[in-house]
């Protein structure tokens, strides 16, 4: 044979090693971005066909790539949902069940990243939310591990993320490279950047500066008090008149160096709930401070949140959130195609978990708003988009249910990384038509009030919560909404009573394996900042 058919024969040979579905011509993308979308949910996703938010970066992603439109987490807690994402383990395989809790076992498993960089890829990870923090254990296998925070939160905006993300792209444009990015702007406060104070602070009628409570971040500032009696009032710019009072501070102090002959006292407006340490108050509120020695400088401390309604203002300002993030998805795509990097870069965009807008209510009987406590599909169905632009297959929308088990199988496949045999999801570039999936659900106590377990098989989801030996049983089919649960209702069909006999088995099973991971001093304050604890 003529060495220069050799040459064509090892060069045709090499192609079908680099093609990640069998040979067809294809090579591998030269690069990865994670993307994950912290709190997102799935029915704010333009492309989704319920379109609550416009999202036409992601929408873009969509549709040159596949869209899964029933993907799920298996937990509502974006630690132990990430740590899933990465070493394709469940919360309860992993012993992680809260934030603020670490990733012991961490050493032994090999996480996605890992394998990037023993196949010697550049790999970074600039993540918004200090419980992603290096030390829960996320950061095997980053070179680079971005996690700082402001001294007044535990939060970054996506426009702070790409501030570091987009020069990190910059060095790093000749490859190859993996790139978590993580932006988490649908999470709670409901704020994008540029927000108008809404509080203005007086001293003895004097002003003492405006802040945005909005932003939920600690506010201080020095007060001069004179000897005797000094008012500070609080205007408070919230127009709804939906509840009795505007505002609320979880946090509230005035503390001097000297405090012998300091006496604060709260009136007009005011009520403070001793139960968990939070002060209401009203559009425009006082408290008087008795100072009975010489003038002194005081500092205040405070930080709250106006009090608005859920089915105006705050879904609005959870979409606008969505789609602030989404704009900032396009500026990273934008600088991907100045660089050269989109036709090389392969993207992966994933939500964590859901997020509740008032859909159901907590135990007190209230409208609940947020994450970790419940099952349901709000909480729990997320955005699913794999873009390849080096495949050869046809953009898709698919309806199989898939998780975040699945995350780490399918980018390894995809760019040729072998898989480690403790990963439990799939390759979702293979996966069959038409293919079901029972999906186990879990989240914990402390950080949700209550242990509470989810089995899904379509149309049937079933929740047990062991505390109170409570089922809660929806059929999917004819209640996609999940407003109708069956199980008060007499015996369960069969299909339905089968399920719940299984998840019953599983949940006492993974409670009878549950370990104590304690949670330290500065872990649990950083949860309290960011309104996970009380």
């Amino acid at each position: 044979m003529k060495p220069r058919r050799l040459v064509a024969l090892a060069a045709a040979a090499l192609v079908c090693g680099l093609a990640f579905e069998g040979c067809r011509q294809e090579v591998r993308p030269r690069n990865f971005i994670l993307i994950t979308l912290d709190t997102m949910r799935a029915d704010h996703l333009g492309a989704s066909g319920q379109g609550r938010a416009t999202t036409p970066n992601l929408d873009a992603l969509a549709a040159g790539g596949i869209l899964f439109r029933n993907a799920r987490a298996l937990t509502p807690v974006t630690l132990t949902s990430h740590a899933t994402m990465f070493f394709s383990e469940p919360p309860s395989a992993l012993k992680l069940y809260n934030n603020g809790q670490v990733l012991r076992n961490k050493q032994s498993l090999p996480p996605l990243a890992a394998l990037f960089k023993k196949a010697g890829f550049a790999t970074a990870a600039f993540v918004s939310l200090g419980v992603l923090q290096p030390m829960f254990g996320l950061d095997k296998g980053f070179d680079t591990y971005a996690a700082d925070f402001p001294a007044d939160r535990w939060y970054l905006h996506a426009g702070e993320v790409n501030a570091k993300v987009l020069p990190w792209l910059e060095t790093h444009r000749d490859g190859p490279f993996f790139l978590w990015v993580h932006y988490s702007d649908p999470h709670e406060p409901y704020t994008p950047p540029g927000a108008p104070d809404d509080l203005t602070v007086y001293v003895n009628d004097k002003r003492l500066g405006s802040y945005c409570l909005s932003n939920y971040t600690v506010n201080t500032a020095e007060v001069t008090l004179a000897p005797g009696v000094t008012e500070i009032r609080f205007e408070v710019k919230n127009d709804s008149d939906a509840f009795p009072f505007h505002a609320r501070f979880d946090q509230f102090q005035i503390t001097s160096e000297d405090e012998s002959g300091l006496k604060i006292e709260r009136y007009r407006e005011w009520i403070f709930n001793k139960a968990d340490g939070t002060y209401f108050i009203k559009r425009s509120s006082s408290v008087l401070v008795t100072n009975a020695g010489r003038a002194r400088t005081a500092r205040m401390t405070f930080r709250g949140k106006l009090i608005l309604p859920i089915d105006t203002t705050l879904r609005a300002d959870y979409r606008r959130e969505v789609e602030y993030m989404d704009g900032e998805i396009g500026k990273l795509r934008a600088r991907l195609d100045e660089l050269g990097l989109t036709r090389t870069t392969a993207v992966l965009a994933v939500g964590d978990h859901g997020e509740g807008l008032g859909e159901y209510n907590d135990e007190a009987g209230d409208r609940y708003v947020g994450h970790i406590h419940f099952l349901q599909d709000v909480y729990m169905r997320v955005p699913f988009i794999l873009s390849n632009p080096t495949g050869t297959s046809a953009p898709a929308v698919r309806d199989e249910p898939v998780t975040l088990l699945d995350v780490a199988p399918t980018v390894a496949g995809l760019m040729g990384l072998g898989r480690p045999p403790h990963f439990q999801g799939r390759d979702l570039r293979r996966l069959p038509a038409g293919r079901t999936l029972e999906i186990f659900e879990e989240t914990y106590k402390p950080e949700a009030k209550r242990d509470r377990f989810g089995l899904l098989a379509y149309p049937w989801h079933l929740i047990f919560t062991p505390e109170l030996q409570k089922i809660e049983a929806y059929d999917l089919g004819a209640d996609p909404g999940e407003m109708r649960d069956l199980a008060p209702n007499g015996p369960l069909p069969p299909a339905a009573d089968a399920l719940r006999k299984k998840l019953e088995a599983r949940a006492r099973e993974v409670l009878a394996g549950k370990e104590t991971v304690k949670v330290d001093k500065s872990a649990a304050d950083m949860l309290r900042a960011l309104g996970y604890i009380k």
